[in-house]
């Protein structure tokens, strides 16, 4: 089908275009989305621990049979004393020791 227009054209029309630009960003984004998707999961596990259950302190398997993947995180602080605090936006925690946790809510 030859197109009508500009002879620089690359689409048949508006439709064509946003059709392939959205393909393209789609491929392109979906690592972007998987990753985001593991922290809004991780800080909605860390929350409903520390507002639903009212638990501060939890085992670090109880978390894992939740879903919860601690190689994803959003960032980390470091306290005066050295411990450092692992946080998904604004729920965190502090390891004690190898399987106890210690859950933070940081309400900017």
């Amino acid at each position: 089908m030859p197109l009508k227009g500009r002879r620089d054209q690359k689409y048949c029309a508006d439709q064509c275009r946003n059709q392939f630009n959205n393909r393209n960003y789609a491929k392109k984004l979906a690592p972007q989305r998987q990753i985001n998707r593991i922290l809004l999961q991780n800080q909605q596990i860390l929350a409903k621990f520390y507002l639903i259950e009212k638990r501060r302190k939890i085992l670090a398997p109880d978390l894992k049979a939740k879903g919860y993947h601690f190689d994803f995180h959003t960032h980390h602080k470091q306290a005066k004393n050295g411990q450092l605090y692992f946080f998904c936006y604004d729920f965190g925690y502090l390891r004690l020791s190898d399987n106890q946790l210690l859950l933070v809510h940081n309400a900017c």
